[in-house]
Formats: structure tokens, C-alpha cells, sequence
């Protein structure tokens, strides 16, 4: 059986449904007590089994030593057969000396933690727990490749699994934009689906919206972007529409109903190093993908995605791809399915001395 600490993000629970219908694999929800009584517990895939786990307050920081062995105790009868261990989070480093040699140890990397301020801490973390576990998976190259210049890991240690998106996403027919969910937005559609916030290019967008070639510049999601940073500015724009956040069950439907997906990162270490799962889900639409080079992955999809240097060029890029309206089509092997195939691969061939 294959464990997985934790599940309680979207981006860490799609890799392991899959990897659920594949292999036998339990997926484990710590919270303390206080979170969970407030909260309760997050809705899960159903496709992946979800095990709750009640801790004292601080079993993942000032009593991590007695919390993490509590969860260890817990995961044992809960998963007696349990051969591999995925933790996805520097905070479960202290678990490592609970655990039985005879166990594989993988890390799934998704997040950069040298990003948040005061987390120093959670990075020496890391840097130990990619020392000690057998195998280490990153969602971006960039990731990995740091991970191994600066942590002394072996590259035969360290992988990349990029985040990837869901059949639904996929158009029926990826040479033509499906009929979007709210009625008169004028076409051509360009739009940027996902948070709106501080690391999208706000000055880019507006200039994208006062283009003569735009029908609408649609933004769906949650709108976080602070006034000085522009968003005030570009919800004013005639051609902009914002329709806020969307049921992540719907989503699919507005990235399948754009003729342009829009990438528009601003420069920064976190958005370099990022994987974003909305650069799949355009990819999966058929439309074209128009991005700034912000961040590196887009570099690994060049047949579909318009990688843009400066403004200049994110917008001549964006006023062709509108008034040409073509389409690169469908794309294949970035699905969560293809993550989940690749990763066990990788799991089924490590072994203990």
C-alpha cells in the first residue's frame, strides 16, 4: 500500500487519485484538533480514501516529535501493509525516525517554500528530508534542478512531475471554442482563468483590453489583487468581465469556451518556479496559449503556447492569435493519469538495501 501525507490541497490530491486507480493507495488528513472543529474536514476525490487524523495543536511545528509519532502510530493500524510513504511537506521530516527501514520514503514537491517570509525554517527542513528519502519528485525543473545544486542529491535520486489537468478539460472538438457559460460575451474571447492577483501583469491585461481586435477579456476567479496594484483599474476597462470565482466542477466549461488562454505572470522567483495548473487546462481547451516568459514551464509546450519576452510582444502575439483565429488543437501526455503512470513507475523500481 502506498500512503500519502497529506491530501488537503487540490494539487497534492490529483496526482494520488490517480495513482488510486492504479495502485492501492491511502491518502492521510492531519489536522489539530482546533482546524478541525472549525473547519472540518476538505471534500476528497472520491476516488481517493481519505483517513482524518485528529492531532494536538503544534504536531506539525514546536511538538512535531510527539505529534508525528502519534500519526505515524495512527497511519500503522489504520495501514498495516503500508510499503511506501509520500509526505508532500517538509513538516512531516520528523516522522522519518518512526518509520521501519523496510518502508520506501518519496517527497512530492509542489510548492516553493523559500517564498514565504519567515519560513527559513521549512527550507533546512527540506533540505534534509530530500537528503533521507529514497526519491524525490518536483513539479517543476527548475525545482529539481535547484534542489539538487544546493541539497547534494544525486540526480538518479530526483524526477520531475509536472501538474498536469483532467479529462474534462479536454474539448470534445479542440478546433472550435465551445459556447461559454454566460450569455453576451462578444467574441474573440481572451482569458485568464485562475486566481486574479498579484502575480498576473495587471499593466499587460489593460493594454490587452483596450485592443480593437478583443471582443471581451474574460477573467474567471476569486479576485485578490489589491487597488494599487492595478486590478481597480483593469475591472474598469469596457471589455473586461470578471464573473469572479466559478464550482470547480464547472471550471472546465470556461476554458473550453475561449479562443485565447492568457498566461500573464509577472517576473518573479515564485512564478519562475512554478507549475501552474491553469497553463494544463488551457493547453487541454485547443485554444491558443499566449504567456510571458515568467515562467519557465512554458517553454515546454512551444507547439501550443506563445512564450512573450516583453509587452510588445505579448500583444502583437495576442492581436495575431485573435485575428487569425487558429487553433493548435489537442495535446497529449498531461493529464493527471499520465503523472500517476510515470510516478509509479519510478516507485515500483526503487529498492531497499
Amino acid at each position: 500500500m502506498i500512503v500519502i501525507c497529506d491530501t488537503n490541497e487540490i494539487w497534492r490530491e490529483k496526482p494520488f487519485a490517480a495513482l488510486a486507480e492504479r495502485a492501492e493507495v491511502q491518502g492521510v488528513a492531519p489536522a489539530d484538533w482546533m482546524v478541525a472543529r472549525k473547519r472540518g474536514w476538505p471534500e476528497s476525490d472520491n476516488k481517493l480514501d481519505i483517513f482524518p487524523v485528529v492531532l494536538p495543536p503544534g504536531w506539525a511545528s514546536r511538538t512535531a516529535w510527539l505529534g508525528q509519532r502519534m500519526l505515524w502510530r495512527k497511519i500503522q493500524k489504520q495501514c498495516p501493509d503500508v510499503e511506501t510513504l509520500v509526505v508532500t511537506s517538509p513538516h512531516y521530516l520528523p516522522m522519518l525516525d518512526y518509520i521501519s527501514p523496510d518502508i520506501k520514503t518519496i517527497y512530492y514537491a509542489s510548492d516553493d517554500y523559500r517564498n514565504y517570509d519567515g519560513w527559513d525554517a521549512v527550507v533546512r527542513q527540506e533540505k534534509q528530508l530530500v537528503q533521507r528519502v529514497d526519491h524525490s519528485f518536483f513539479v517543476s525543473e527548475g525545482l529539481m534542478n535547484r534542489a539538487q545544486r544546493e541539497y547534494g542529491v544525486e540526480a538518479s535520486k530526483l524526477s520531475v512531475s509536472m501538474n498536469a489537468t483532467e479529462s474534462r478539460f479536454f474539448q470534445d472538438d479542440p478546433m472550435q471554442p465551445a459556447q461559454p457559460p454566460l450569455e453576451g460575451l462578444e467574441r474573440p474571447i481572451a482569458g485568464i482563468v485562475g486566481g486574479i492577483n498579484e502575480r498576473l501583469d495587471f499593466e499587460l491585461l489593460i493594454a490587452c483590453a483596450q485592443l480593437p481586435e478583443l471582443g471581451t477579456l474574460l477573467l474567471v476567479g476569486p479576485l485578490t489583487g489589491n487597488s494599487s496594484s492595478g486590478l481597480n483599474k483593469l475591472l474598469e476597462q469596457p471589455k473586461c468581465r470578471a464573473v469572479g470565482a466559478q464550482p470547480h466542477e464547472m471550471i472546465h466549461q470556461w476554458f473550453q469556451c475561449l479562443d485565447v488562454g492568457l498566461v500573464p505572470y509577472v517576473e518573479s522567483e515564485f512564478n519562475h518556479f512554478c507549475s501552474p495548473m491553469r497553463l494544463f487546462d488551457h493547453l487541454a481547451s485547443g485554444a491558443p496559449v499566449i504567456a510571458t516568459e515568467a515562467c519557465d514551464q512554458v517553454q515546454k509546450f512551444r507547439s501550443h503556447v506563445q512564450a512573450a519576452g516583453n509587452h510588445t510582444q505579448f500583444i502583437e502575439r495576442l492581436r495575431c492569435a485573435l485575428a487569425s483565429g487558429d487553433r493548435p488543437g489537442r495535446i497529449e501526455g498531461i493529464t493527471w493519469a499520465d503523472r500517476a503512470d510515470a510516478m509509479l513507475k519510478v516507485m515500483e523500481g526503487l529498492r531497499r538495501d
